[in-house]
């Protein structure tokens, strides 16, 4: 998966969660004051409704009451939107693992397609393109009595080829590289950490961006 790619998608999903998360607080304030008021009209007009009329001295009773009830509401408020908030963190944790999960999976898909093997030449500039796209094996080597699907006949170093230097197998897992017994060997520079690889007694995988080389004969794959 692309580095830059990543990087970007988790930066706007943190926007995201603090443009909701300020949207939930923000509500939260307003429910606070509108509980509030409701409770300070409610006492008002059960103590009207009951005849009790206020006096002076009763203010402070009063006053401590309505912070006390104050107090309460805020408690009850907090307490409410830190189970929201985490709830609400674990929700979009998820999510998010998810949504990168999704696009590493698709990176992966995307990288076991391959569509195209590329002659590079030594200044790196494309010589002659194969789509590969519909095959399933692919024989790389030199056209002779028996046909290669990879024919590098008019590469600079077909000298250094084998007539059946390597095969190419498509799998469920995706592509993989086996040399046939070729005399000057295959290798393969991984483009996910720059290893370069000799391909001896076994088949290795190949992924979009990595480059096979055929004695000397560079392959990009894409």
């Amino acid at each position: 998966m692309n580095i830059f790619r990543e990087w970007k998608l988790k930066q706007e999903l943190k926007k995201h969660n603090k443009r909701q998360l300020k949207m939930a607080q923000e509500s939260q304030r307003d429910n606070i004051i509108f509980y509030i008021f409701s409770i300070i009209l409610i006492l008002v007009l059960c103590a009207y409704y009951l005849g009790y009329r206020f006096k002076i001295e009763d203010l402070p009773i009063i006053g401590i009451l309505l912070l006390l009830i104050t107090n309460l509401v805020l408690w009850i408020s907090n307490y409410k939107l830190k189970k929201d908030i985490l709830l609400y963190q674990k929700g979009e944790g998820l999510r998010e693992a998810k949504m990168l999960q999704s696009i590493e999976d698709k990176s992966y898909e995307k990288k076991k397609q391959l569509t195209h093997l590329i002659l590079k030449n030594e200044e790196g500039y494309d010589v002659k393109t194969w789509s590969i796209g519909k095959a399933n094996s692919l024989i790389i080597g030199k056209s002779s009595r028996v046909r290669v699907d990879i024919d590098l006949t008019e590469a600079s170093y077909s000298s250094l080829v084998s007539k059946n230097h390597a095969i190419l197998n498509k799998t469920d897992n995706g592509w993989f590289l086996e040399d046939l017994g070729s005399v000057n060997g295959t290798g393969i520079q991984k483009l996910s950490d720059n290893r370069k690889l000799k391909v001896k007694t076994g088949p290795i995988k190949v992924e979009s961006g990595d480059i096979i080389y055929i004695a000397t004969t560079a392959l990009l794959i894409r």
